[in-house]
């Protein structure tokens, strides 16, 4: 359940990361809602460490599809 809450604000936090273009404000909002998460779940049915590798490494690509956007975009802005 709260997989989904961190992919959706990971979602929608890509309209930010297209007009900032900084890594490190992607990296600290994954940070802040990994830690939201860890505190809020349930200490009988903690979540599987995987999910969290999963959560990372789709955070990491969005940024990098954000970045790879950008630059295209510059490159054909000059053109």
């Amino acid at each position: 359940m709260t997989t989904n809450g961190i992919s959706a604000a990971a979602d929608s936090g890509s309209g930010a990361t297209n007009t900032t273009g900084s890594g490190s404000s992607v990296d600290s909002m994954f940070m802040q809602l990994l830690i939201t998460q860890l505190k809020n779940q349930d200490p009988l049915s903690p979540m599987d460490p995987s999910t969290f590798v999963q959560q990372l490494a789709q955070v990491t690509t969005l940024d990098q599809l954000t970045q790879i956007n950008q630059l295209l975009q510059n490159t054909l802005g000059k053109q």
